[in-house]
């Protein structure tokens, strides 16, 4: 499978890999204590690296910043980034802080615009989506 993947790994900045599946953006990540798949609509991670990329969530704090208009919100609680989207906010997901920073920081810099299509078969079944539901 090929991903695209952020800068080298560091305990402040771990490495992450990222992929387009069908209407999802998985996320892939490996901290000193988990490794986890993350998976995101389409949409929501559009909205989200657009966000990003104009600095609208540069500045996260316990207050939700909104980074959409149609609702879209995210947080820090304590050591991990908090994405609410979806109706009423129904969804959320929860990303360790350092993945954040690396993510955006792979976002700012244009290396996450074309994402390459995941190989099914180096994909968890539902595992993956254990986080998004929450």
């Amino acid at each position: 499978m090929f991903w695209t993947a952020t800068e080298q790994a560091t305990p402040q900045a771990p490495a992450v890999q990222v992929a387009r599946s069908g209407t999802e953006i998985v996320i892939r990540y490996r901290t000193t204590d988990r490794h986890d798949d993350l998976r995101l609509p389409l949409v929501v991670w559009l909205g989200l690296a657009n966000a990003t990329r104009t600095g609208r969530l540069d500045r996260l704090g316990a207050a939700w910043s909104s980074w959409t208009s149609s609702g879209g919100r995210t947080r820090l609680d304590g050591d991990q980034v908090v994405l609410g989207f979806g109706y009423l906010h129904q969804r959320e997901a929860r990303l360790p802080e350092p993945v954040w920073r690396a993510l955006a920081a792979a976002v700012r810099a244009g290396t996450l615009e074309q994402l390459p299509a995941a190989d099914h078969d180096e994909l968890p079944g539902d595992a993956g989506t254990a986080d998004a539901g929450r």
